[in-house]
């Protein structure tokens, strides 16, 4: 296989392109007067979908802003106004960007949102959005997140049918009587009804968009040498993603499955060019290192070592497709699966050990905050680090930001992870 094989697809950039002319149909269609509306990353945009309500989901726009290199500016306009120093980057970004005079803001800058929707996980991200509320003059709703009853180890598969067995009854009721109000007030504002077949049919597109993520991630795992790094595979997958439960998302999750059979394909019936042998595969666990992306490939032809697993594919596998029961209940059940496979133990710990396996991983790296900022495992990372360590994959921890780059210290953290390969981790045998 030549090397071009390996470098970006030209799907990633059709991608891009995709997502640049979409965003400024979204400008223009606010300009004319159409609703918008800015969202955290655990609200659910289907039902904004059958409103036909265009969303920008906040930590979208800060991984922008931070791929952009206008993370460090945005930031620094926070903190000149007022706001701590080491406030979560990936939740604030979009709010300096609003209060930012920059007159080169990525895309032209987000337009006024009708409303802004977060909820209160974190008293930080309610805050955060409570002064955009307050900033623009716009309605602020804030969902209340259900807490999980003693959560049952299960395989994280059983989730797709058994939601309501595995998340609770009295939190699916909690919470989809939230996403009602939510509707209800988003006919208020707009004077536009909820269209059920259309959120139905964004549901069903939903599922079939995952489902071509969980083949994805499946074929990767079984792959080796891997035929992708999470360089390729965390924009494939996210960029679709946030357009889940149209064609076109489908269309893509799909065109990127054809992609990963395409490589596997030729690595099996022509000679093997790859400029380095494979031997170590790692897991990136947490958030991608957004305003760094090339980061992740030094350590392929240096030490052998291929990161590849994200939790952004493997999410989209097994934390979105949801089957039977009323379709805003299952969507309840989705959005609070989703966090519950992320950050609530025994589920975050169980999984990580299933996906290791799955995909033959021998060392699993973390990317922590210790300056006060964002970190959703809270004391339950120690947890989730025993359980990998227990399955034989050893964990390194390192302290860095997905979207502010102003701490970042390349040749440290490139010598952490070179030196983590190299005295904690076995080749692996093939």
């Amino acid at each position: 296989m030549s090397q071009a094989n390996f470098d970006r697809a030209e799907f990633l950039k059709e991608n891009a392109r995709y997502n640049r002319e979409w965003f400024s149909d979204v400008r223009q269609r606010v300009e004319d007067g159409a609703p918008f509306a800015v969202v955290n990353v655990d609200t659910p945009t289907e039902i904004f979908k059958a409103f036909d309500i265009p969303v920008i989901v906040n930590q979208w726009w800060s991984s922008i802003c931070g791929a952009k290199q206008k993370s460090a500016a945005y930031l620094g306009e926070l903190n000149q106004r007022g706001y701590r120093e080491g406030l979560c980057s990936y939740c604030s970004i979009a709010l300096g960007s609003v209060l930012s005079d920059d007159p080169d803001k990525p895309w032209g800058g987000l337009p006024k949102p009708t409303i802004v929707v977060t909820n209160n996980t974190c008293g930080a991200k309610r805050k955060i959005f409570e002064a955009w509320g307050k900033a623009q003059d716009i309605p602020v709703f804030i969902l209340e997140h259900p807490v999980i009853d003693d959560p049952p180890r299960a395989q994280i598969s059983e989730m797709r049918t058994d939601w309501e067995r595995l998340l609770g009854t009295r939190q699916l009721d909690f919470l989809t009587d939230q996403y009602r109000d939510l509707i209800a007030k988003l006919e208020e504002l707009t004077g536009r009804k909820f269209d059920q077949d259309k959120f139905e049919r964004v549901m069903n597109l939903v599922n079939q968009q995952e489902e071509y993520y969980a083949k994805t991630r499946d074929l990767i795992a079984e792959t080796y040498p891997a035929p992708m790094n999470i360089l390729e595979t965390m924009p494939a997958t996210m960029v679709p993603q946030w357009h889940r439960g149209t064609k076109w998302g489908v269309e893509r999750a799909k065109l990127f499955y054809e992609e990963v059979q395409r490589r596997v394909h030729l690595m099996d019936y022509e000679p093997q060019e790859r400029p380095f042998e494979e031997k170590h595969r790692l897991m990136w666990l947490g958030r991608g290192l957004w305003h760094n992306m090339p980061f992740y490939r030094q350590f392929e032809q240096k030490h052998g070592a291929v990161f590849a697993w994200s939790v952004y594919l493997a999410i989209a596998s097994d934390g979105y497709p949801r089957y039977g029961g009323a379709p805003l209940r299952a969507l309840a059940s989705r959005m609070l699966g989703i966090f519950a496979i992320i950050y609530d133990p025994p589920f975050v710990s169980d999984w990580y050990a299933q996906e290791a396996r799955r995909a033959g991983i021998n060392g699993a790296i973390r990317m922590g905050d210790d300056r006060g900022g964002c970190n959703p495992l809270f004391g339950r990372s120690a947890m989730v680090d025993k359980v990998l360590e227990d399955a034989g994959v050893p964990m390194l921890t390192i302290s860095a930001d997905a979207v502010d780059p102003r701490m970042w210290d390349q040749d440290k953290m490139s010598q952490q992870i070179s030196e983590f390969i190299e005295t904690r981790l076995t080749p692996i045998q093939r």
